[in-house]
């Protein structure tokens, strides 16, 4: 029994070693800008356009890439090198976000330059991403990633908790595209902490050189032969397109439902609220999974979103849309997170950036959809009348799952 709880407080302090907290620290360094930029982002696009449509096409374009080159990519983050891959994803970005300041300052920024801008930082993302499913696994090893996940999930939402709430304050004070040149500094702190990480972050089994198509097919035929990470994974397109419309329209919503301004600093708070959710979510997945299963808590987190986007579309307060936010961004980080674990923990190492970038590519594909929809719509017949209609597919999936084998998963974790 000594040995036992000798090994387990070894493998405990594993976790926070040296290039864990390299990795740890480049992560929340990275997401403090970026939700700052979530901010930023569509607040200028409605500035400087008035349209709803085309606030909603900024979390559109910024999803678009991994639909267009997810499959690309994590065929990529199993033959390439990693950590190459994340630090040249991460000066891209910076360099991307640090043209709208630049433009801001010489008077020729419009609404095409920041929707250019969004596609390219999501561009970023998807290169980043595919390389840091597989990294972080080979960080933490999977005997801990449900602990690790939640760690990283809970700081990273502590920081959007500030991060939106100081680009709503900064953007009214100043300009939002202040707030993307503090982005891009982000990124470039990221870089430079990633570049000193010494372990290797490559999968530790790696096959012999082959055709990429050869590749990116055996990351589709894995996926697809697991019966939980397939419904999980479709089922996640309808979940997300309905998200993607919803957060696209958060400033539209603000300002024609909820009657704020769009130099009104309470934006920031819409956002921060939802992370207050998103945490509580983190904080309690682990929990959650180990008690009810991973089948339950998905289930139970599309039941929880369907309803709270229901609910904001009737929502006319400040304080209920508060509440609301946060219970919607709840239900939302359960859902993705609970489905990304489940995939972490069935996918093989050696196909960790093939497998998981391609779930996130069908998952996240509906994002743009939604925000395609939800704008256009918003468009035409208001924002409420969009929630409403953007809430029909998640439902839909709700009932799929509840039909599934999904409704009974339950892996173990630890």
């Amino acid at each position: 029994m000594p040995e036992v709880t000798e090994a387990a407080g070894a493998e405990r302090r594993r976790l926070f070693d040296r290039d864990f907290s390299l990795w740890y620290a480049a992560r929340a360094v990275s997401v403090f800008g970026t939700a700052a930029s979530a901010v930023a982002l569509p607040l200028l696009a409605y500035r400087t356009s008035g349209s709803a449509a085309l606030t909603a096409a900024v979390v559109g374009l910024e999803a678009l890439p991994y639909l267009l080159f997810g499959l690309l990519t994590g065929a990529a983050a199993d033959r390439l090198r990693r950590r190459v891959m994340m630090v040249t994803a991460d000066l891209c970005c910076a360099a991307a976000l640090a043209t709208v300041p630049v433009a801001a300052a010489l008077g020729v920024l419009s609404v095409w330059h920041v929707l250019a801008v969004a596609f390219a930082v999501g561009c970023g993302f998807c290169w980043f991403d595919a390389a840091a499913w597989g990294s972080f696994v080979a960080l933490v090893g999977k005997a801990r990633l449900t602990r690790a996940n939640s760690l990283i999930w809970s700081t990273e939402i502590v920081v959007e908790i500030v991060a939106p709430a100081a680009a709503g304050l900064l953007a009214t004070l100043a300009n939002p595209s202040v707030v993307l040149a503090a982005d891009a500094g982000t990124y470039l702190v990221s870089a430079a902490l990633l570049t000193v990480i010494r372990t290797p972050l490559d999968a530790s089994e790696r096959s012999p050189r082959r055709r990429l198509r050869t590749e990116i097919g055996e990351g589709l035929r894995c996926l697809w032969r697991m019966p939980a990470v397939r419904t999980l994974t479709l089922a996640g397109f309808a979940f997300n397109a309905a998200a993607g419309g919803v957060i696209g329209l958060l400033v539209v919503h603000a300002h024609t439902a909820l009657g704020l301004g769009t130099t009104d600093g309470r934006l920031g708070l819409l956002y921060a609220a939802g992370a207050v959710g998103s945490l509580a979510a983190a904080a309690a997945l682990p929990w959650l999974s180990r008690r009810a299963g991973q089948g339950a808590v998905s289930i139970a987190g599309f039941a929880v979103f369907v309803a709270s986007i229901v609910a904001l579309a009737g929502a006319s307060g400040f304080g209920a849309a508060l509440a609301l936010w946060a219970l919607w961004a709840t239900a939302r980080l359960a859902v993705n997170a609970n489905s990304v674990t489940v995939r972490q923990l069935l996918t093989p190492d050696e196909l960790q950036g093939r497998v998981n970038t391609t779930g996130r590519m069908i998952s996240w594909g509906g994002t743009p959809f939604g925000a395609l929809i939800g704008g256009l719509t918003a468009q035409a017949y208001g924002v409420r009348v969009a929630y409403l209609l953007l809430a029909v597919p998640a439902a839909l999936a709700l009932g799929w799952l509840l039909a599934s084998p999904v409704r009974g998963l339950r892996l173990p974790a630890e």
